[in-house]
Parts: structure tokens; C-alpha cells; sequence
């Protein structure tokens, strides 16, 4: 039996729902089958519509479509493991919350429990009562709380509009950052996964959310890392003018690999078009293809050297800039790359003239990448020879400055042979490589260069 509903009529609540016992005939106090737990849900949450109840960590099913308040479900025979739980009201667009019903964890094997929905939406209309949660009630009477779930999103200021150099962003109408500035980047903060996200941003002179420039609603995925990239510059001053707009993308905190530096890329110069990245140092390729403004790349990853890219428009060469991930010490980093602010200032505002930048995953200003003045005559002076090149039982290995290792990828990345020399010359057996072609990593004097090896 629940107990639910309000016992004061006179009080402030909205909607009133009368005190009523509801009763389940035919409840259980075991699972029915070994190894389950059973679990039967119960909506008492009065200002809250029909809900319906999706499973999305596991299953990725909806377990109940239609419950009504005051209702109980049938039983959901789930086999013990960790769920979650989305709530979600039929007569809205965005889900309502996101429980972590971890059932194994709490060691709820062959048991049966109340999954009981309580509290209001908004506590605010209803004498500021409890807050919606959603508790596990086993047939002992042991009551689980079920925590909400989490996830984290980095806010990036990407729009060269002069007007809005620092702004303030709200979420769900509470201030998270204050003066964040044009070309910087906050922490990832933590916010609620699985339920409606309203973000507003502000001029950081506005006195309140209640002045909004920008406000767009978002759902992010639980346990997932994000991006919210700010930009766009409209108006007269602006050719072309681009909305003002928030794009949000699941990211990476670090690389996947720690010797790598993990890059995403986002076009957000608004007169410069399609954008295309091409390594013209090492790789001698295209790193993204075709990026349209207001567009995010896939990740690539890279090993932490540096290089030379080249920045194409309409697949011509517009500028040549340095991306230097070792003198950063990025390895193990994951980094946004951005293109930012004009082709053409003089239509623009005088705004920030066209360049690379790259922001950390944690807060702070974006790095510019500068003009590789140099770096070819520095590189050209210790580059390392291999030779014989085909090869079938040894290559030797110098250099006019000691070596300091050699490691040898296949081509799908993965080492296949890794000696440390500290000499300006060595030979190294290949006899255990099969044939084929290889990728060969050098480091000299803090610098790596890749080189292709063919073993005959």
C-alpha cells in the first residue's frame, strides 16, 4: 500500500491531488525467477503527467509507456544488473530526469522492490516541497535513494563578435560562469544527464538571465564528457551574418592513447567557408576534409610531435601554421582545434583577423598556433637517414645528433619494435619483421620525425 497526495486542501499546492491509500493486490516479496530483481513502479508525483520509463544504460527499452499518478505498474522482471532510469512525461518534448538504479551493486539479487516516483517538478509552486526523486523500497522495508544521474559539458567562446567579449551563461535559469571571455574556456562542470538543459547566455554587463542573447535547450547522455562551442556573429557589421548559436558535442578529457594527442576540429570563422587542414611536414596529410562553418570533426589522434598545416580554402592554399605538440606537452591531451574570427575584418566589426587556435580540456584562454618560423631549418640540420631502405636483415639508423629511440609501427599503429640508441649511429636487425611496409618513429633532441620503412 501508498500512501499519496496532499492532506491540506487550503495549502499552496498546484494541482491538488486528495490523500489516498493506494493498494497492489498480489504483490511480491521475492523475484520469480533466481538471479532477477523484480520491480514494480509507483507514480505519485502530483504536478507530473502521464510518464513513461525508459531503461538506458542497459537494456535500452522502455519498461512502462503509460503510467498515470496514483498508478501502479505491472511487474518488470529484470535480470539483477545496474540500470538507469529515464523519466520522461508523454505531454513533453524533454525527458523529466535520469536515476541510477544500480541493483547489483546494492545487492538486490532474487529480491522484489517498490520503484516509487515522488516528490513535485516544481517544488517552487508546491510549498517547496521535496524535489522529484525516485526510491528503491525493498519487502524488508531497506529504502535505496536513487542518485541522479551526471554529466559534464566544457563551455567554449568561439563568437568574434566585439560586442560580446564576455558573457555569462545560465543553466535552467542558475549562473554557471561569469565573464567568460572571447577565445576561452571553462572547466567541465557537472550537470544532470537525462533531463532538459535550458542555456541561456548573456552579455556579462546584463543583470540577469531575464536579458538572454542566446537560450537553447539540450539533453546530454549520462557519464558523458561534452562541448558547448558558442559562436557565430550577426548583424549589419557582419558579411555574412551568422546567428548567434550553442553546438554541443560529446568530447574526450584525454587522449585514448597517452603517447597520442587526441584533436577535434571546429570551423567557427564565419566568412571563411569550408575549411580543409593538410600536415604538410610528416604526414603529408589531409587531417580534416571539407569542414563547413558551425560543423565539428571527428577525433582524430596524432602522436605528440610537431607539424606544419596547411589551412585550404576551396582546396587552395590560404596559410601555413605550427601546430606544436610536443613543445605544448600534449601527449596525453585531448584538445579543440579552432578556426576563429575573420577573412575579412574590414567587413566584419574589425574583429579578430582569421587564426588557429586550440583550447585544453581544462579552463583557461585558447592557444594561438603560430607561424613555424624556422622549424624546417632546425629539422633539416639533425634529420635522421635510414639506410638500406628496402631493407631485409638490418637498417642502420643515424643522425648528426644522437638518436634517442626508434620505435616501428605496422600500419595499424601498433608497436612492433622499440629500441633505445643514444648514438648517432646504430644498425638494427629487421630479420623478425615480416614484409611490408612499416611507419618509423625517431626522436632526436626532443624532436620526433616519422620516416617509412619498406622490409623485403
Amino acid at each position: 500500500m501508498v500512501i499519496s497526495g496532499i492532506a491540506d486542501s487550503n495549502a499552496s499546492y498546484s494541482p491538488f491531488k486528495p490523500l489516498t491509500a493506494h493498494l497492489a493486490p498480489q504483490a511480491r516479496e521475492l523475484s520469480q525467477f533466481s538471479g532477477y530483481s523484480d520491480g514494480i513502479f509507483f507514480h505519485a508525483v502530483t504536478d507530473a503527467g502521464t510518464l513513461s520509463v525508459s531503461e538506458t544504460r542497459e537494456l535500452f527499452n522502455v519498461l512502462e509507456s503509460s503510467l498515470s499518478y496514483g498508478d501502479f505498474s505491472d511487474y518488470n522482471e529484470l535480470e539483477t544488473s545496474n540500470y538507469r532510469l529515464r523519466l520522461k512525461e508523454l505531454s513533453n518534448s524533454f525527458p523529466t530526469g535520469e536515476f541510477d538504479a544500480f541493483m547489483a551493486s546494492m545487492g538486490l539479487d532474487d529480491s522484489s522492490v517498490v520503484i516509487l516516483i515522488s516528490g513535485f517538478k516544481h517544488p517552487e509552486l508546491n510549498s517547496n516541497g521535496p524535489s522529484l526523486s525516485v526510491d528503491l523500497i525493498t519487502s524488508s522495508g531497506t529504502v535505496y535513494s536513487l542518485p541522479k544521474s551526471s554529466s559534464k559539458v566544457q563551455f567554449l567562446h568561439n563568437s568574434a563578435d566585439p560586442s560580446i567579449n564576455e558573457i555569462d551563461i545560465y543553466v535552467n535559469d542558475q549562473q554557471v560562469l561569469n565573464g567568460l571571455d572571447f577565445l576561452s574556456g571553462s572547466g567541465y562542470l557537472t550537470f544532470p544527464s537525462g533531463t532538459e538543459l535550458e542555456m541561456i547566455i548573456t552579455n556579462d554587463s546584463a543583470a540577469g538571465s531575464n536579458e538572454s542573447i542566446l537560450t537553447k535547450s539540450f539533453v546530454i547522455n549520462a557519464n558523458s564528457n561534452n562541448i558547448a562551442m558558442f559562436h557565430g556573429a550577426e548583424g549589419s557589421g557582419f558579411s555574412p551574418s551568422q546567428p548567434l548559436d550553442i553546438h554541443l558535442r560529446e568530447s574526450r578529457v584525454n587522449a585514448t592513447s597517452s603517447s597520442d594527442c587526441d584533436i577535434l576540429f571546429f570551423n567557427g570563422s564565419t566568412d571563411f567557408g569550408s575549411t580543409t587542414l593538410k600536415e604538410t611536414s610528416v604526414l603529408n596529410a589531409e587531417l580534416f576534409a571539407n569542414v563547413a562553418y558551425s560543423e565539428f570533426s571527428d577525433y582524430i589522434s596524432l602522436p605528440a610531435t610537431n607539424y606544419e598545416i596547411d589551412v585550404l580554402l576551396n582546396d587552395a592554399f590560404y596559410t601555413r601554421k605550427g601546430l606544436n605538440l610536443n613543445n605544448y606537452n600534449l601527449a596525453g591531451s585531448a584538445i579543440t582545434l579552432l578556426s576563429v574570427g575573420f577573412a575579412d575584418t574590414t567587413q566584419n566589426s574589425n574583429g579578430e583577423e582569421f587564426g588557429l587556435w586550440f583550447s585544453r580540456s581544462s579552463s583557461g584562454k585558447f592557444t594561438q598556433l603560430s607561424e613555424p618560423v624556422g622549424l624546417a631549418d632546425q629539422t633539416d640540420k639533425i634529420a635522421p637517414r635510414l639506410y638500406p631502405n628496402p631493407a631485409s636483415s638490418e637498417v642502420v639508423f643515424s643522425s648528426s645528433s644522437p638518436i634517442e629511440y626508434v620505435l616501428i609501427h605496422n600500419l595499424h599503429g601498433q608497436t612492433i619494435l622499440n629500441e633505445q640508441l643514444n648514438t648517432t649511429n646504430k644498425p638494427i636487425d629487421v630479420r623478425q619483421l615480416i614484409r611490408g611496409v612499416y611507419m618509423v618513429e625517431i626522436s632526436i633532441n626532443g624532436m620526433v620525425f616519422f620516416e617509412k620503412l619498406i622490409v623485403e
